[in-house]
């Protein structure tokens, strides 16, 4: 059995896995580095804790971050990343795109330290069973994470059970990882994080991946600027969506599954 198998393997019975030593050290101290130098102005804060999700509430975080780095992107198109996510969320149906390239679109990027302890929950909204995937989720950990600086949780094999994930957990699994490790998982399973109990960070840079007919959190091909999209590889735009925007109308195009000749037509 190859690697690729292997991880395969692993999320299908059991809902995750972990890619060991994925990211090289300099990468994650760049990344790291952008992300603690990040800061919100007073007024952002205000707006964005404002209309904050519930689950944001018990980390910090740094929001949208494929739009100020767009390049963070390839950790997740590319490699052993991009290929277990092109595994279980291409589209076998979606001929207009080459089947080596993904087709599944960006839903959100955004980087979170643990602070408080974050209940269980699934993060594809629909609880159901069977083998078709249709969210998942890739974080890139970018320092240690145990259980005292307040791991991901996990209940194993969940991802089946076709329910919502309920509070009351006799034996979760503590997904511990060091930095440059990345996690995959269904987001059907049932997850959550422990509470930090030190004085450290736990950065990690998620990434939540879909069907490319799923609803984005952002509107990344309005919200990605010209000067941006230029520079950005045909995988990133795929990815972000630019290939299965909505039509204003018929005249723009019939259908919302799009084909690679669409990409350089959406920013003129």
């Amino acid at each position: 059995m190859n690697i690729l198998d292997a991880h395969v393997k692993d999320i299908k019975e059991l809902g995750f896995t972990v890619l060991r030593n994925a990211v090289s050290k300099d990468e994650v101290s760049e990344i790291l580095n952008f992300i603690r130098n990040f800061e919100y102005a007073p007024n952002e804060l205000m707006s964005i804790k404002k209309f904050g999700m519930r689950l944001n509430n018990y980390a910090d975080n740094v929001y949208n971050v494929v739009t100020k780095r767009p390049d963070y992107l390839n950790y997740f198109i590319e490699g052993l990343v991009g290929d277990v996510l092109r595994h279980f969320l291409n589209d076998e149906y979606y001929k207009s795109i080459p089947a080596e390239l993904p087709n599944y679109i960006i839903r959100s990027m955004l980087a979170r330290s643990s602070k408080e302890e974050m209940p269980y929950h699934i993060d594809s909204f629909i609880p159901y069973g069977g083998d078709y995937v249709s969210v998942m989720q890739a974080s890139i950990f970018l320092e240690k994470s145990d259980r005292l600086r307040g791991c991901t949780t996990v209940i194993p094999r969940s991802h089946l059970s076709a329910k919502y994930a309920p509070q009351e957990q006799a034996a979760p699994e503590y997904v511990e990882c060091e930095a440059g490790d990345v996690a995959i998982w269904d987001s059907r399973l049932w997850h959550a994080t422990a509470r930090n109990q030190t004085d450290n960070t736990r950065w990690a840079l998620i990434g939540t991946f879909c069907r490319w007919y799923i609803k984005q959190g952002f509107d990344y091909p309005k919200a990605i600027s010209d000067e941006i999209f230029k520079n950005l590889s045909v995988q990133s735009k795929i990815v972000l969506g630019y290939a299965s925007t909505v039509p204003f109308n018929e005249f723009e195009k019939t259908e919302i599954k799009g084909s690679l000749e669409q990409l350089n037509l959406i920013k003129k």
